[in-house]
């Protein structure tokens, strides 16, 4: 089937282990994760994306594509809001995975979360494509998919990256470099992304 004409599906807590597999694979030289988690070998960054996937296949916002081949984690705005809160609920399963008890895991998921917008966004917080399988679009299909959602609710969009090449991509999607900083303590730096809000859109939006 053609790439580009693949849809994604949303995904269930029981593909959470085959896509863990498939984040860990895709994020293992991202710098998100290597600065917090240095030495992680595969089978612990499958565990760390574990934690981190459940709460979304639960919540119904993972989105798979070509079965486990890649999946996006595209969170509308009332779910967005509680990012934070969301993201700190996983941290008592990640720390044991990590060398110093969760210290500087914990320190830079804080200030990263001290930067997301004030606004309703959609938040594009994770997206991956098995290395295998890069290069056929699918990561393009998976994101683009979002910002049709985000489009219909009249809504900008929201992401952060720490991959200089991916701005470049992005950025062909229609996303706007609107910030760029260092992580404190020489963590990574990070590109704050997001789309314009469409014309005559109301300065709050409500999720149906």
């Amino acid at each position: 089937m053609d790439p580009g004409r693949m849809l994604p599906e949303q995904a269930s807590a029981a593909h959470v282990p085959g896509l863990a597999v498939t984040f860990a694979a895709a994020f293992r030289d991202d710098a998100t994760i290597r600065w917090p988690m240095p030495g992680a070998t595969p089978a612990v960054l499958a565990e760390l994306f574990g934690v981190i996937l459940t709460p979304y296949a639960r919540s119904g916002v993972l989105w798979k594509i070509g079965g486990y081949d890649g999946a996006a984690a595209w969170l509308p705005p009332a779910m967005a809001g509680r990012f934070a809160a969301i993201e700190q609920a996983t941290r008592a399963a990640i720390s044991p995975l990590t060398g110093d008890g969760g210290v500087r895991y914990a320190a830079f998921w804080d200030w990263l979360n001290d930067h997301l917008p004030g606004e309703p966004c959609w938040f594009l917080d994770l997206v991956a494509v098995a290395p295998a399988a890069q290069g056929r679009g699918l990561g393009r299909r998976l994101v683009a998919h979002g910002l049709e959602r985000a489009h219909a609710g009249r809504g900008p969009a929201f992401l952060e990256t720490a991959t200089p090449g991916n701005v470049a991509f992005y950025q062909s999607l229609g996303f706007q470099v609107v910030s760029q900083q260092q992580a404190p303590d020489g963590g990574p730096v990070i590109w704050f992304m997001q789309t314009p809000r469409p014309a005559h859109t109301p300065a709050k939006t409500r999720e149906r």
